[in-house]
């Protein structure tokens, strides 16, 4: 059925498209026609690509290891928080699969140095920061020596079985490079739906299996695992744009490479909390990824590249063009209501037969084909969030300049309001453009002012009803973006059990209601109110990705209390009480809570390292109380 959808889609845009050139191109403003078509046929070619990439998806699968390759794991940082860095150095320590953590420092830090030791993994560095994580990862690929390299970014916690699901692959001696999926734990980020989809879930859950059928999957950076011998016969990690990754993938496969899709999410990243950090990193890929197209390596001309694997990667980056394409359509939207000037003529008949069916078939495929990762609605949003920084970043198709790699923050608030509406400039014009042409268009039918271009016949009310609709979107981005507010640091996890809290100046214990968890902060449910202000200690048995209890201790600060229902419901800064609490709490946030989200609940991570945990009996006996 969705094939079926997909390609009557197709077709009758097709003929929509051969009717706009064949009969309309000399019937209204020869400006706004051409610039419509151009909008509009780069429209169908986005569904062809999405309708070639989502045609099938491959059933997901772990293959068997035959050998135990040695794994490297290279974790690279150059200026993120140690918090931030601890969460990956505790899910590398969990790694069932035998492996040498690396940190790969750009910072040279000795607190990254002191805390890699702390973690068991080794410190790595160099002099200077030539070629930015390009340059970071080639200086240790001469310094070790695995037959596998695990690259993760600074806030990319692996879960423990990452490495069992990976290695695999590379039973095949062609297979150079595999790529598992970017998820996030910070569910609250900017660009996240709902728990568990977020913005990259499309891309991730549709476009990258439809690119493994091709034999073009491409590194994404982070959650990869790659041949170490394969990157040092292309000479390492391509530093000639800082799209390292995408850039480094169409070497290998230039080189005879074969790539895959592991469709299983195995690491926990850290999406972009506000709108600042998530135009950054879109920006930087952007420029980078277009950037390519100007290099020998581009897909257009690199040599080595099989017919399939060209048409995927320049699907790749034509997606850049979506957010352009609709600020196109809409500036011809109101160029319309502005000057009475119509881009064709048409009668009903043929909007009807036409017009019409081609749109409504064109959101139906697309929505379709997205299955469920990704609504209209959805992808509306983003197209209107990313069409400014796209269309900037579209000059780096001729001249790309020479980029400066900035890292994407990785914590902080998200306050909204005025503070991150000044950032969407061409929203707000192309807002103004809309809202004041309806108007002025409403005024000049009442007859209560004069308007010079006149609108008539069915463009008389279908032209205004798309200028409400249009505006109704984008005042919708403006409205989530400006009303927006996500002010902890770290997001607190979803959590259930008992807790026994011990406050100071009352004798008795009182046995509360875990609601939720950060590494820095709680949620409890209480029978009786307590203070903001007030201090206490908590003592929680929780269970591990292994299964295995633990007990944690923490010192609590009450910054809040409110009634909810029946029961008090208290938020509170936390320090654990050691530091095997404290490790114990990040392996509780990092690792355990998506391992259950994840993977069944009941499934305990394979083989996990053991991890040192209070008395069982004790904590039985806690839970009892």
């Amino acid at each position: 059925m969705l094939r079926v959808l997909a390609i009557v889609a197709l077709a009758w845009l097709a003929v929509y498209l051969a009717w706009r050139i064949g009969w309309t191109l000399g019937d209204g403003s020869p400006v706004l026609s051409a610039v419509l078509l151009v909008a509009e046929a780069s429209g169908w070619i986005s569904l062809l690509f999405l309708t070639w990439f989502g045609w099938r998806l491959p059933a997901a699968g772990r293959p068997v290891a035959a050998g135990t390759p040695s794994v490297d794991v290279y974790v690279c940082t150059y200026d993120e928080p140690l918090r931030v860095l601890r969460a990956t150095l505790a899910g590398c320590a969990a790694l069932s699969h035998e492996h040498a953590t690396y940190v790969l420092d750009d910072g040279r830090r000795p607190e990254v140095a002191a805390l890699a030791r702390e973690w068991g993994a080794e410190y790595l560095t160099r002099e200077d920061n030539a070629n930015a994580k390009a340059g970071n990862i080639n200086a240790a690929l001469g310094r070790t020596s695995g037959e596998l390299v695990f690259v993760l970014d600074a806030d990319h916690v692996p879960l423990p079985d990452a490495l069992d699901a990976l290695v695999g692959y590379f039973d095949d001696p062609g297979v150079v490079a595999v790529q598992s999926p970017h998820d996030f734990s910070n569910h609250d980020s900017i660009q996240h739906y709902e728990v568990g989809r977020h913005e990259q879930s499309i891309f991730f859950g549709v476009v990258s299996p439809g690119k493994d059928r091709h034999n073009a999957a491409f590194w994404c950076g982070s959650a990869a695992m790659l041949r170490r011998g394969a990157l040092i016969a292309i000479g390492g990690v391509a530093t000639e744009t800082i799209a390292e990754d995408f850039h480094t993938t169409i070497r290998l496969h230039d080189n005879g490479g074969r790539t895959r899709y592991h469709d299983e999410v195995l690491v926990q990243g850290l999406a972009p909390h506000d709108l600042a950090s998530y135009l950054l990193q879109r920006d930087r890929w952007a420029r980078g990824n277009l950037a390519v197209l100007a290099t020998p390596e581009s897909p257009l001309r690199a040599r080595g590249l099989t017919w399939r694997q060209r048409l995927s990667y320049l699907g790749s980056l034509f997606a850049y063009l979506a957010g352009p394409t609709r600020a196109l359509l809409l500036a011809v939207l109101a160029s319309i209501l502005w000057t009475g000037a119509l881009p064709f003529e048409a009668t009903p008949l043929t909007i009807g037969l036409l017009w019409a069916p081609a749109t409504v078939l064109a959101i139906a495929a697309g929505s379709a084909l997205g299955r469920g990762y990704q609504t209209v609605a959805d992808t509306t949003h983003f197209e209107l969030l990313t069409a400014e920084i796209h269309l900037r970043a579209l000059r780096c198709v001729v001249r790309p300049g020479r980029s400066r790699f900035r890292v994407t923050p990785k914590e902080g608030i998200d306050v909204g309001g005025w503070h991150a509406l000044r950032q969407l400039r061409l929203l707000g014009a192309l807002v103004l453009a809309l809202g004041l042409g309806l108007v002025v268009r409403a005024l000049d039918e009442l007859g209560l002012i004069a308007f010079p271009g006149e609108l008539s016949g069915m463009a008389l009310w279908l032209i205004p009803a798309l200028g409400v609709v249009e505006l109704a979107r984008l005042l919708r981005t403006l409205r989530s973006v400006g009303r927006r507010r996500q002010l902890r640091v770290e997001y607190r996890v979803p959590a259930c059990g008992a807790a026994i809290l011990s406050v100071e100046g009352h004798a008795t214990p009182r046995l509360v209601r875990l609601r939720d968890i950060s590494p820095v902060g709680l949620g409890l449910a209480a029978d009786a109110p307590l203070e903001p202000g007030d201090r206490a200690t908590a003592t929680l048995d929780v269970h591990g990705a292994d299964g295995r209890a633990r007990r944690i201790k923490l010192r609590l600060e009450v910054r809040s209390c409110r009634p909810d229902g029946a029961t008090w419901r208290i938020g509170a800064r936390a320090d654990p009480v050691s530091g095997d609490d404290g490790r114990e709490l990040i392996a509780l946030c990092a690792i355990a809570h998506p391992w259950g989200r994840l993977r069944r609940q009941d499934s305990p991570a394979p083989d996990a390292p053991p991890r040192p945990t209070a008395d069982e009996a004790t904590g039985r006996e806690l839970v009892s109380a």
